[in-house]
């Protein structure tokens, strides 16, 4: 289901991570508070600096191989869970309370879940202290975008903005810290030593007939956002993850018509515990994976940009979903021969490799490790697009199809081998 707005539609995405893992933490904090937009009439996310691992208390030992997990096996469950259905696609905006919508949470936590799981990198089980921190942050968020318009704005900082002190801070009624670290700690969460990730998606719908994604529907679709997204996919991926826990708030946009604009705040927060913080993958595991299915068609924007220095807009020229490759048994990977193609139209998809040597972001925060790349589908010539006034234009993939991935891998400059597998798109988004 696509809708379609007269304006651009606002979606930030945020990362945060404290993690404590074998392979080493440190760095600190995104200083980047702004938030970026762009012309396209788009429902689709706009991501913004996610920040680089904390050492948040003990000193790491990279000595230690991490314990692999068989791509067999998941220990929390023994098979994939699968996403609960979304019942509502798109309801009456009036429908639509101003409050949180602990169902429409689950489903965006089950998703992450079922996809996780579907690529064996271990199930997410429920947490209800994560649950709690992360909704309360989700009102935060909202309470500020209910009642101003900043033109400054870190969605995971709680820190007193000077031009809307009123909405920010402690003077916000949902405070609990001003960074991420600081709101856990303030909870007592009890598995913050073993490494924690924030993810913040927040949309901004308008449409003048007042009907709007259903709160179930809009939280499934900001989950795929953020599996779309390279900086922030590869936390949400992180093998090491167990626990799981996210907010779903609705509000009305400040200075927007009540009845043409509804805004949502989505929250997710991921957690390792003592006996996951050590768990890695043995051998070579990618997401999407094969057979996974339903994932975006495309990615509009995240900062930092992923094709930064090439000159590309990804809000009027996206690419398609993206492919992480990650091997943490290696030092270094290099990746050849790289095949994407459209099964169902029998085309091949040219793309671009992200990798440590031709990485936009070197020596910043946002570096990719030599063991990590992404395949990047470059969707330019495809007419994608299925309705409004961008049919036939470059909406990424194609919706509903699958895609066959292969390509060869170079382990640490001495072993040759060779990755294949298939995953599908789901609708097309905008």
């Amino acid at each position: 289901m696509n809708f379609i707005t007269s304006e651009k539609s606002l979606v930030i995405a945020l990362s945060s991570a404290l993690l404590l893992t074998a392979c080493g933490g440190g760095g600190s904090e995104s200083s980047d508070n702004s938030t970026s937009t762009n012309s396209s009439n788009s429902n689709s996310p706009e991501a913004i600096s996610p920040s680089s691992p904390i050492d948040t208390s003990k000193p790491s030992e990279p000595n230690t191989p991490p314990e692999p997990l068989k791509p067999t096996t998941s220990p929390e469950t023994s098979a994939p869970e699968a996403t609960s259905p979304v019942l509502k696609v798109e309801v009456d905006m009036k429908d639509v309370e101003s409050k949180s919508y602990d169902g429409a949470a689950q489903v965006g936590s089950k998703l992450l879940n079922s996809q996780r799981q579907a690529c064996a990198l271990g199930g997410l089980a429920q947490n209800n202290e994560l649950t709690k921190i992360a909704t309360q942050h989700a009102q935060y968020i909202q309470h500020v975008f209910a009642n101003s318009s900043p033109t400054m704005f870190n969605a995971h900082d709680e820190r007193e903005i000077e031009d809307i002190k009123t909405w920010t801070g402690k003077n916000n009624p949902f405070f609990t810290g001003i960074s991420f670290k600081d709101r856990l700690l303030k909870a007592g969460y009890s598995n913050l030593a073993h490494g924690v990730v924030e993810n913040i998606s927040r949309i901004t719908y308008y449409s003048s007939a007042g009907r709007v994604a259903s709160p179930e529907y809009a939280a499934h679709s900001m989950t795929k956002s953020l599996l779309a997204a390279p900086y922030h996919m590869r936390l949400l991926v992180t093998p090491n993850l167990s626990q799981t826990g996210s907010g779903m708030i609705a509000y009305k946009p400040y200075g927007k018509a009540t009845d043409k604009s509804q805004g949502y705040v989505f929250v997710n927060a991921s957690s390792a515990d003592r006996n996951t913080e050590n768990r890695s993958v043995e051998g070579l595991f990618t997401y999407p994976c094969n057979d996974v299915a339903d994932t975006n068609t495309a990615l509009y924007n995240e900062f930092p940009s992923p094709v930064a220095g090439t000159g590309r807009d990804l809000g009027t020229d996206p690419i398609g979903q993206p492919i992480y490759i990650n091997m943490p048994s290696a030092k270094n990977i290099k990746i050849s021969n790289i095949k994407f193609r459209d099964i169902q139209r029998n085309i091949d998809v040219p793309v671009d490799l992200l990798d440590y040597s031709n990485d936009p972001h070197k020596r910043t925060a946002y570096e990719l490790p030599q063991n990590e790349a992404f395949i990047l589908p470059i969707t330019d010539s495809l007419q994608s697009c299925e309705t409004g006034r961008r049919v036939g234009k470059n909406c990424g993939l194609y919706g509903n199809s699958k895609y066959q991935v292969s390509f060869d891998v170079l382990v640490d400059n001495k072993t040759l081998e060779t990755k294949q597998f298939t995953f599908t798109t789901g609708e097309v988004n905008y």
